[in-house]
């Protein structure tokens, strides 16, 4: 009767996990269904929003410069709020948004309440204390690595879309066909591809150009992407060289693509240094139990050793985290 609490606990950590993922393991869709959606949405919200700023200016056009000096600082006080990394943005950049951040608080529960009761039963204190933090380590590294593929999905594509957009507008093409015609030119599969047509479909349901412009990208948490677009919208309000503009960007793109993986090259021979380690002392231990078995396996058995071993293995992953917390970066 003791394992059916233990099952049940496992199998609906397992189900949160699923449910969590899904997007990730390509078991739904509903993210661009979703999205569609709420393109769909704000298209109807632009046009009622539209249909109200007319009739208020016939009604009262005297205020209405008071009127949008409110909503620009409306605005302003959104932007720097947005620019906090809240569990909500990061399931956005993830696309999860469907996924309620209760999930989320369920899944670490449930994944910290399986891990705490496995523990207890094979692992002294130190280990078991330790268990307590893998429900938030697994939930934010399952969020943090769909955050990770859709950035480098993006900026795979990111910098010939420039080159490409740059070229466009030189042969004389306004910036929204030059959109057009350089997204045409990358592989049905490019995210960047996939961003440029949701801006012209909201261009096209009626969404003003500056907000389908601002709205480019705006699930994915890549540096580059707001430059890009407040170049864009800056060349639409007050005119100027855009192809030149968009050609140092590329070429800032790009360098920060060489650093990011020089950085990463660099780095690479810590985190491969670690893992030789932990190989050779696997290694090590799985030779000393067939050659001398009593030295492994009362290790593993006498309290007292039992207890040195632990804190032991527990300085390893603690060590292994740190590593990967050191040797983490983000450029």
């Amino acid at each position: 009767m003791a394992a059916l609490p233990i099952l049940l606990l496992t199998l609906g950590t397992v189900g949160l996990i699923v449910y969590l993922g899904r997007d990730i393991l390509g078991i739904s869709g509903s993210a661009e269904v979703a999205m569609r959606q709420s393109i769909r949405e704000m298209a109807a919200t632009h046009r009622s929003i539209h249909e109200a700023r007319l009739e208020l200016e016939e009604a009262r056009s005297d205020e209405s410069e008071t009127k949008d000096s409110e909503d620009n600082e409306a605005d302003n006080t959104l932007k720097s709020f947005d620019n906090k990394l809240t569990l909500q943005k990061r399931l956005k950049y993830a696309q999860l948004s469907h996924v309620p951040p209760y999930m989320v608080s369920l899944a670490i529960f449930g994944v910290t309440s399986a891990a705490v009761i496995v523990t207890s039963q094979l692992f002294e204190s130190v280990i078991q204390a330790m268990s307590l933090m893998a429900g938030p380590l697994f939930v934010n590294w399952l969020i943090n690595r769909r955050i990770k593929q859709r950035v480098d999905k993006f900026d795979k594509d990111y910098p010939a879309f420039l080159l490409s957009l740059v070229g466009m507008l030189k042969t004389g093409l306004n910036p929204i066909q030059g959109l057009e015609a350089a997204a045409t030119n990358l592989e049905d599969s490019s995210l960047v591809r996939k961003e440029v047509e949701l801006m012209l479909e909201r261009l096209r349901l009626g969404v003003s150009e500056e907000r389908s412009i601002g709205s480019f990208g705006e699930d994915i948490n890549h540096p580059e992407i707001e430059l890009f677009v407040q170049a864009l919208t800056l060349s639409r309000r007050v005119g100027g060289n855009l192809s030149d503009t968009l050609d140092r960007l590329a070429r800032q793109v790009r360098k920060r693509q060489y650093f990011r993986s020089s950085a990463n090259a660099a780095v690479g021979l810590q985190r491969g240094s670690i893992l030789f380690i932990l190989g050779i002392l696997s290694s090590l231990e799985l030779y000393l139990y067939f050659a001398w078995p009593d030295c492994v396996t009362v290790t593993w058995t006498d309290p007292g050793a039992k207890k040195v071993a632990q804190v032991g293995l527990a300085l390893i992953l603690t060590g292994m985290y740190w590593v990967r917390q050191v040797t983490n970066i983000r450029v």
